[in-house]
């Protein structure tokens, strides 16, 4: 079956172009190689508490996206958490990912999916994937991030592969403690360090998401992560915890380990999208391309749409 259009990734930027194709009256099917939509808008409760493991909040700046979050602000399912620099930090008590699930419903999506190849077939795309299955699209939307984006397609010419290539990410482990009392982060919560080994700390509890259990996000550092991405998960986890202890304030009963190779992109490329050249058409879109915000991935999605609407 040929579908209008199919969107690889069920991230934010997949969401926000899938939603802004359907409003314009395309079919849109997305294929994502998850359990659930959202990619870095992830949560998941472990062992009493619940944490938000990828993005820690988001800012709204631009029209787009105010339009989206006045609602669930308005409903409570967006709640401001602190304050900095002049913009306010905004939480879901829900989970990250309650908004890559409310943006999902009623949306067409495939999970575990994992796409292998994307082919031009004269007035269509041939989407291959690891499982053997094969979907046919006229058009196409990519927003994996871009070093995946690119090794799925065989034919971009030497100049746009080059362009893109020059797009990078910093890799980020993370460590999910689950604490026997309550944290010493201070009130809101929130502790930015940016120095080796550690980014960031987060209290998910002082954040507002449930639990009867304090669960703190240990966030490492760029330099850590790119070191230690090979090293075992004991080892890493000793280093975070003994690094994070000031901040911990009550023993770690438990804890979980997740490693993010395409954490946040450190360059980015200067357009909101990339379509690229000849037909059928297929648009790149992701946060390196609207910016290193959970902003950006949703209005790089809406400038892909776009981009293939106008077409």
């Amino acid at each position: 079956m040929l579908e209008d259009c199919i969107v690889i990734g069920a991230g934010l930027a997949g969401l926000a172009a899938a939603a802004a194709l359907e409003s314009a009256g395309r079919r849109v099917v997305l294929l994502d190689k998850g359990r659930r939509p959202g990619g870095r808008l992830a949560s998941r409760p472990f062992e009493q508490a619940t944490f938000d493991y990828g993005a820690q909040f988001f800012t709204v700046r631009a029209l787009e996206f105010r339009q989206l979050i006045e609602p669930l602000t308005a409903a409570g399912v967006a709640v401001p958490w602190f304050e900095h620099d002049g913009q306010t930090r905004y939480s879901l008590p829900a989970g990250m990912n309650s908004l890559a699930r409310r943006l999902a419903e009623n949306r067409r999506i495939l999970c575990e999916v994992t796409v292998t190849a994307l082919r031009r077939e004269q007035s269509h795309w041939r989407i291959e994937t690891a499982s053997g299955g094969v979907y046919s699209a006229a058009t196409v939307v990519l927003t994996p991030p871009v070093p995946q984006a690119l090794a799925l397609v065989d034919d971009l010419d030497t100049s746009t592969r080059q362009e893109l290539s020059a797009i990078a990410y910093h890799r980020c482990l993370a460590i999910l403690a689950v604490l026997a009392g309550d944290s010493a982060i201070p009130p809101p919560g929130f502790v930015r360090l940016a120095a080796e080994p550690l980014e960031s700390l987060a209290d998910n509890r002082q954040k507002g998401l449930a639990g009867e259990a304090t669960g703190v996000t240990i966030l490492a550092a760029p330099a850590f992560s790119l070191a230690h991405w090979e090293t075992p998960q004991e080892e890493t986890a000793r280093l975070l915890l003994e690094a994070a202890a000031p901040w911990l304030g009550s023993p770690v009963t438990h804890w979980r380990y997740h490693r993010w190779r395409y954490s946040q992109p450190v360059k980015t490329f200067p357009a909101s999208c990339y379509g690229l050249p000849g037909d059928p058409p297929l648009v790149l879109a992701g946060d390196a391309f609207g910016g290193p915000r959970v902003e950006g991935a949703y209005l790089s999605g809406l400038a892909a749409a776009n981009w293939l609407l106008a077409r």
